[in-house]
């Protein structure tokens, strides 16, 4: 049997301190990355209410073009947890290239949407003040999807491994330049051209350009020659790639499909009127305070099953499940209380004190979203552990078929209905993500991903022989010994 490495001897496999370990810089990174698009938008809340409102579908309409690549090649961490955990350290190399390879595909495919940018958002019937604006901002980003694509690719490289110091040092780096350019382009300081939300989109595509290039300088010091094959293993692989495809494909596919019925959310909302187009981008801003940096603490959990499937541990992978899951209720819970009971510190530094209706708006909808972060969390959580082992064909299904019917379809009839038709489409979200929740916990307990595995050798000493806990020794050494 397999067993890792990465962590020190004092991190036991499955405790809350290995956990830790891999999370806690995963979720500053994410935080990071969220602060990064919290400052784009609180500084064109600055610029111009009509920059605020075109920021979100512009910005989520380029994600959501993006988020089948992001999806597919963010799955390599899965890849690279199981080849470590199964000490096939030469693979993780080749599968890191094929996501690179992936990246250059997709970018070039997202280049083909700028010609057609004016006619796409023309037709989602925004006001011809935001239209252009958002295609502006569209365009500019199609531009940035490269860099984007290769440090995701290259992040799974040490989310994989554990490592994930690296990945919080390269996102805080990026963030930081996002948040100086973001000053200087936006708003023309020091002798730089007053760019507004073009500034916006310049700062965050020079802030993806510099957390690959991050990733970069540092497995080129670190990883020239070693184990992992990173600089010999770049030639194209055609089954890994895919078998990349075969796993990661349902996973972005998911990503995809999640992001596009918010997308159709957000189009339908901005049909109502700025005003609640931009109580809904401010509304998304602030949720992205606790749902981004439950991305990280998810990623880290597809990493540690992975790992413990490689290693044929899958009962610990399930202790790390509900670890997480702990841990994420908690931070959620913070949050939630400052939603619920200091709405208004919140949104002070977005300055709607002056839009009364505005803020109106945005309180009611903080409580909504107060409600439904609990589920979030457990959806991220549990279809990240079960996206770790393989069952990513059940997380697209599932996540999409609950998207249809209980968020774009009911957001659709809502749009009829005007004033009141903007609450009902929002109760739309809060049910939607609630069943997301209790679904992926049952499907989790099931126990089916269990059985999983990505990588393309089997331990022949494991077949037939049921899981082996940690807190057995005797029975993980009889398996081991082949008794």
């Amino acid at each position: 049997m397999a067993t890792s490495t990465n962590l020190s001897a004092t991190d036991r496999a499955g405790s809350l301190a290995e956990l830790l370990k891999v999370a806690v810089p995963l979720i500053i990174s994410y935080t990071s990355s969220a602060l990064m698009y919290i400052i784009d938008r609180m500084m064109l809340s600055w610029d111009s209410v009509e920059s605020l409102a075109a920021s979100l579908p512009a910005g989520v309409l380029h994600y959501n073009l993006a988020a089948l690549a992001i999806g597919t090649v963010s799955y390599a961490n899965a890849f690279v947890g199981q080849y470590e955990g199964a000490d096939q350290h030469q693979r993780v190399g080749p599968v890191i290239w094929q996501g690179i390879y992936l990246s250059v595909i997709a970018a070039v495919i997202l280049a083909c949407f700028i010609p057609p940018a004016p006619a796409i958002f023309a037709a989602f019937g925004h006001e011809a003040s935001i239209l252009a604006l958002e295609v502006d901002y569209f365009r500019l980003m199609c531009l940035g999807t490269f860099p984007l694509l290769l440090g995701t690719t290259l992040s799974c490289f040490y989310s994989g491994r554990g490592k994930t110091i690296v990945i919080m040092v390269a996102n805080i780096l990026g963030t930081g330049v996002n948040i100086t350019l973001d000053y200087l382009l936006i708003f023309g300081k020091f002798g730089f051209p007053k760019l507004g939300i073009e500034g916006a989109a310049i700062a965050t595509i020079t802030a993806f350009t510099v957390i690959a290039l991050v990733y970069v300088g540092v497995m080129s010091y670190q990883q020239r020659g070693g184990i992992y094959h990173l600089w010999t293993g770049k030639r194209f692989d055609a089954e890994l790639f895919g078998r990349l495809l075969k796993f990661g494909f349902p996973s972005g596919l998911q990503h995809f499909l999640d992001v596009a019925c918010f997308t159709a959310f957000i189009q339908l909302v901005g049909s109502l009127g700025t005003e609640k187009l931009s109580a809904t981008s401010l509304i998304f801003n602030l949720n992205s305070l606790v749902f981004v940096p439950m991305m990280g603490l998810g990623t880290a959990v597809t990493a540690l099953v992975g790992r413990r499937i490689g290693e044929g541990r899958p009962q610990l992978a399930v202790r790390t499940t509900w670890l997480a899951a702990a841990v994420g209720l908690a931070y959620v819970a913070i949050f939630c209380s400052l939603y619920v009971f200091a709405p208004e510190a919140i949104l002070k530094p977005y300055g709607v004190g002056q839009h009364d209706s505005l803020r109106a708006l945005v309180v009611f909808l903080l409580k909504l979203v107060a409600v439904y972060s609990f589920f979030d969390a457990l959806a991220i959580i549990f279809s990240s552990a079960i996206r770790g082992a393989g069952d990513t064909r059940f997380a697209l299904l599932f996540s999409f078929g609950s998207g249809l019917v209980f968020l774009v379809l009911p957001t659709y009839i809502a749009s009829f209905y005007g004033e009141a038709g903007f609450f009902y489409a929002w109760y739309a979200v809060t049910t939607f993500i609630t069943i997301l929740g209790i679904g992926f916990v049952a499907r989790f307990h099931q126990g089916k991903w269990m059985t999983m595995r990505v990588i393309e050798h089997t331990l022949p000493e494991l077949e037939g022989q049921p899981p082996i806990d940690e807190d057995e020794p005797g029975e993980r050494v009889a398996v081991e010994a082949g008794v």
